[in-house]
C-alpha cells in the first residue's frame, strides 16, 4: 500500500481549504470515511489531495474500523467452462428476524487462472491458491496480488493468510508436504513451511524452520481461522497447529476429547473471539457439539456444547452436505449447503448454540437469469464457498 500520510488538518489548511469549497479538512475526513468503498474508489481521481487521503494508512484504517460495523457474506464459486470464480457479498441478516432475505451484490470475477478458496477472509482479503500459484486478493479494490511461485516439486501445497496486529502486517504462510491418510510414518513427506510478508520488499518465501514440526511432522492439514495474530488449522486427528505470525514459530495444541480435528464434519471457527471446536452428527444422534479453547498456553478447554439438529435442519442437509463456516459478530455459527442451484435461493443458517435457536435467511441475486446469460452459466449446482465476517477494506498493497 502506498505510504502517504493524511495531512494534518492544522498543515497547509489555505490550500486544504481551496480543495474542499471551504469545508474543514477533519470534516471531510469524517464524511469520506462514511462512504461505501466503491464511490471512495472513483473519488480518487478528484484530486491528488484526495487521492492521497484515501490511499493514507490513517484513512484505511479508519474505514476498515466502521466497516467491520457492517459485517457482510462473502459468497464464492467457479465456472470451470469459462475458466473464472465469482466472488459475491450479501449483508448479514438482522439477529431478530427467524426468516429474512437479503440481496448478494456480484463484486469480483476472477479470469484466466480459476484458484481455489480453502479458508475464511480477513479483513475484507481472501488468499487463493493452486498448483505452484498463490495471490490475495481484494474483492472490494478487485486487486489481485500474485506472489512468486513455490516449488511443490509433487508436494502439496496449501496457503493461509494472517495478520500480525504487532507490526500490522499481513503474511501468507505456505505449507508444503507428501499428504495422505495414513499419518502413521513420518518417512518421506518431505515436509516445508514459508511465508511471505504482503506489501513488503520481499522478494521470495521465506523459509522456516519448527523445531515442533521438525520432531513431529504432520500429513495433512484442515481449516484455518485467524484470531489474535495467530492462524489455528488442524494438522491430523488429534492435534491443531497454532502459527504466531508475529514471530514465525508454530506449536500444537491438543485437541478435545472425541473430537476430529481433519473431517469433513468438524470445523475450527470463533467463539466470543477464542477459538472454537464445532462438529455435528446428522447420520447418527443428530447433535451438534462445540468446545471453546479458554487457554491456548495451558490447552485448557471449555465444557462441551450440546445442541440438537432441529428436524428441518436435518432433512435440508441430510442431501445436500452440511458446511459449517464460522462465527458472525452475534456469536452464532453459521451453516450452509455446499451446492449453490440456480433455480432456488441459496439459505443461511444461523445457530446459537447457547441459546439452542436457529434462524434462516435465503440469499438473492446469485446467478440469476440475468447473470447465467452474460456469463453462459448452466442451472446445475456450483461448489460454493460461503463465509461470515466479510469487510470491506480500501487498502491497496
Amino acid at each position: 500500500m502506498e505510504d502517504s500520510q493524511v495531512p494534518s488538518p492544522s498543515r497547509n489548511l489555505d490550500h486544504a481549504v481551496n480543495h474542499t469549497r471551504n469545508i474543514p479538512l477533519d470534516l471531510v475526513l469524517d464524511i469520506l470515511s462514511r462512504l461505501p468503498a466503491k464511490p471512495l474508489l472513483r473519488f480518487q481521481a478528484v484530486s491528488k489531495l484526495w487521492f492521497s487521503i484515501i490511499r493514507s494508512k490513517y484513512f484505511v484504517d479508519t474505514f476498515l474500523t466502521r466497516s467491520k460495523t457492517r459485517p457482510r457474506l462473502l459468497l464464492t464459486f467457479k465456472h470451470s467452462d469459462s475458466r473464472k470464480r465469482f466472488i459475491f457479498s450479501a449483508p448479514e441478516p438482522e439477529d431478530d428476524k427467524m426468516y429474512s432475505t437479503v440481496m448478494a451484490r456480484h463484486d469480483m470475477t476472477i479470469s484466466d487462472l480459476v484458484y481455489d478458496i480453502e479458508s475464511r477472509p480477513l479483513n475484507g482479503l481472501v488468499c487463493c491458491a493452486r498448483g505452484s500459484s498463490i495471490a490475495v486478493c481484494n474483492p472490494t479494490t478487485r486487486q489481485i496480488v500474485k506472489l512468486p511461485d513455490v516449488t511443490p516439486n509433487g508436494r502439496d501445497m496449501y496457503a493461509r493468510l494472517g495478520y500480525d496486529p504487532v507490526r500490522e502486517q499481513y503474511k501468507v504462510l505456505c505449507v508444503m508436504m507428501f499428504d495422505g491418510s495414513d499419518s502413521g510414518t513420518s518417512d518421506n513427506i518431505n515436509q516445508e513451511h514459508f511465508v511471505f510478508t504482503l506489501g513488503s520488499q520481499q522478494k521470495k518465501w521465506k523459509k522456516i524452520e519448527s523445531e515442533a514440526v521438525t520432531k513431529d511432522p504432520y500429513r495433512c492439514m484442515k481449516g484455518e481461522v485467524c484470531i489474535d495474530g495467530f492462524i489455528y488449522y488442524g494438522v491430523g486427528y488429534s492435534r491443531i497447529a497454532r502459527f504466531d505470525v508475529t514471530s514465525e514459530k508454530i506449536e500444537f495444541i491438543q485437541v478435545p476429547k472425541d473430537y476430529n480435528a481433519v473431517s469433513c464434519y468438524s470445523r475450527l471457527i470463533t467463539c466470543q473471539g477464542k477459538l472454537a471446536c464445532f462438529s455435528y452428527d446428522f447420520y447418527g444422534t443428530s447433535e451438534m457439539y462445540m468446545w471453546i479453547l479458554q487457554d491456548a498456553e495451558k490447552q485448557e478447554w471449555s465444557s462441551i456444547v450440546i445442541c440438537d439438529v432441529y428436524s428441518e435442519l436435518r432433512e435440508f442437509f441430510t442431501d445436500e452436505r452440511l458446511l459449517c463456516t464460522g462465527e458472525i459478530h452475534t456469536n452464532e455459527a453459521i451453516l450452509v449447503s455446499r451446492s449453490l442451484n440456480s433455480s432456488e435461493l441459496f439459505s443461511v443458517y444461523y445457530c446459537d448454540m447457547i441459546s439452542k435457536r436457529v434462524r434462516r435467511a435465503e440469499v438473492d441475486g446469485i446467478t440469476d437469469d440475468e447473470f447465467r446469460g452474460v456469463h453462459g452459466i448452466c442451472t446445475h449446482g456450483h461448489e460454493v464457498l460461503c463465509s461470515p465476517g466479510h469487510v470491506e477494506n480500501i487498502m491497496f498493497f
